[in-house]
């Protein structure tokens, strides 16, 4: 016993000294002397979830709690895993009982909160997180749960209170700028928005680019997010050129080769397009795609939004019409409407994306919509959930992405439809910045470049927003687009009858 204690001793020693591998060694052999010891299983796991494997801190800490079942810690660590691994259906549970066994345990609290926040129980977080706040004020990690929380709920001020409290403990916490950001880019203040955005993590060590005139340098603009970002922000590269031209420099403009064959046709008369490599060409200034509002001072009343900025070659526009009309169940419109509207559809978003679960449909939601007289719908949808449609019973609708490359090809679609339907994903990006008609299902607590309550987007005069009244209420939002369709194409239908 003392042999066994002493090795765990040491390699607890290791664990808080910062030392992960001879930690993480010390636990191995321990376990490999007893397989069953609970602390040295629960241990593994913590240090696992601080190493940011918070799967494998899954597994270790739910085998230290299958032995152990009354000891409090485990299941408070193994509910705050299961919460950083996007599992907050089933840490709820878990940190529920975490706290019957500890009501005091600080972390759990912290935890169930931000599960809850995840989940949208709006309400629900905000009481188990002022309860952590109660028990320990001024902990840093509470503190930006709860102003997430309060900032969701739309209690900016209360929430900036939060993040102020953070800031004046840490001026360079980024997370405390970037949640204080959002909050004030969602209602429309984007100036004072893009500064605390600009604390996101930046690639390149090159001097940053902030509008100034660069003289003869060359200008590297490159993508920090997503796929959609890089489409919404993508409108200021040909302004960038525009400036750098006039003192003799030039731009380059980095982007994923998914979006190579669309950006080198819209821009590659100004700006050189390159594909993203290990290393980034040789440049004199950067700047990523999502710092050019703040680098030209975008305000609410300026924001260029001059549409479209990018378009599909004719000719691969050309080709998906054949393709589109040659789909299976093309031909088939309901209540006897000789053609009805052609209308692509997207009901579900990556879902890796941190709130996908707010943002995108359940299937099983879709059929008010799909049972539109008149409409022709063709799903765009990609990954797993584009299955979703064929167990839905007496809906047929055709695929049109199996044989989509990239971007290029998703715009020649888009160009062959008269209206997409479609929550917050990538795609919205591209029918905005080509002109085409979208209408956007947006969840409760919408991200921050949608804004709060209007119809309307300045970034993207073609789209029209629906939103959901109350978290996870898709089926009046759904209801109200539907309700839309239907006159939609009834107009449609007597145009073209006469």
């Amino acid at each position: 016993m003392a042999t066994l204690l002493d090795a765990l001793n040491a390699a607890v020693n290791h664990h808080m000294a910062g030392h992960a591998d001879a930690a993480a060694d010390a636990y191995r052999r321990i376990l490999a002397a007893e397989p069953a010891q609970p602390d040295t299983l629960h241990l593994s796991g913590v240090l696992r979830a601080q190493t940011g494997d918070a799967a494998a801190a899954v597994r270790w800490i739910g085998r230290a709690v299958r032995v152990r079942p009354a000891a409090p810690a485990p299941w408070g660590h193994l509910g705050a895993a299961l919460r950083a691994a996007e599992l907050p259906e089933q840490a709820e549970p878990v940190l529920r009982r975490a706290l019957a066994l500890d009501p005091s345990d600080g972390d759990a609290l912290e935890a169930q909160g931000a599960s809850l926040h995840a989940l949208a129980r709006y309400a629900d977080a905000r009481r188990w997180l002022e309860r952590a706040d109660r028990l320990r004020p001024g902990h840093v990690a509470t503190l930006l749960n709860l102003g997430t929380v309060l900032r969701d709920q739309r209690r900016f001020d209360e929430a900036e209170t939060r993040f102020d409290a953070v800031l004046a403990r840490n001026p360079a916490n980024a997370d405390a700028h970037l949640a204080r950001a959002v909050g004030r880019l969602v209602r429309g203040d984007l100036r004072a928005g893009w500064e605390g955005f600009e604390h996101r993590w930046h690639r390149f060590a090159t001097p940053p680019w902030a509008g100034q005139p660069p003289g003869g340098a060359t200008i590297l603009l490159h993508m920090d997010q997503g796929f959609g970002d890089a489409i919404q922000f993508v409108r200021y590269a040909p302004l960038v050129a525009q400036i750098a031209a006039a003192g003799g420099g030039r731009v380059i403009l980095e982007t994923h080769l998914l979006l190579y064959r669309l950006f080198n046709r819209c821009l590659g008369s100004s700006i050189q397009v390159l594909t993203r490599g290990e290393a980034p060409p040789p440049h004199d200034l950067h700047c990523p795609l999502m710092s050019l509002p703040r680098a030209f001072g975008t305000g609410l009343a300026d924001i260029p939004a001059a549409v479209p900025y990018l378009a599909p070659d004719p000719g691969d526009i050309a080709r998906w019409r054949d393709r589109l009309d040659g789909l299976g169940g093309a031909e088939e419109v309901r209540a006897g409407f000789p053609a009805g509207l052609r209308v692509g559809l997207v009901w579900a978003g990556n879902p890796q994306h941190r709130n996908d679960r707010n943002r995108s449909i359940p299937t099983a939601a879709l059929p008010p919509l799909l049972t539109v007289p008149g409409v022709r719908f063709v799903s765009l949808q990609t990954g797993e959930a584009a299955a979703g449609l064929d167990r839905l019973p007496g809906v047929r609708v055709p695929n049109a992405m199996e044989r989509v490359r990239d971007f290029a090809d998703t715009a020649a679609i888009l160009a062959n439809l008269d209206l997409l339907v479609t929550v917050d994903t990538a795609i919205a990006h591209l029918a905005g910045a080509m002109g085409v008609p979208c209408w956007l299902m947006l969840p409760h607590v919408p991200d921050w470049r949608w804004m709060l309550d209007r119809a309307d987007s300045p970034w993207y005069p073609s789209l029209r927003l629906f939103r959901q009244p109350r978290p996870g209420d898709w089926t009046t939002t759904l209801g109200t687009a539907a309700a839309v369709l239907k006159a939609q194409a009834a107009r449609a239908a007597r145009m073209v009858t006469g």
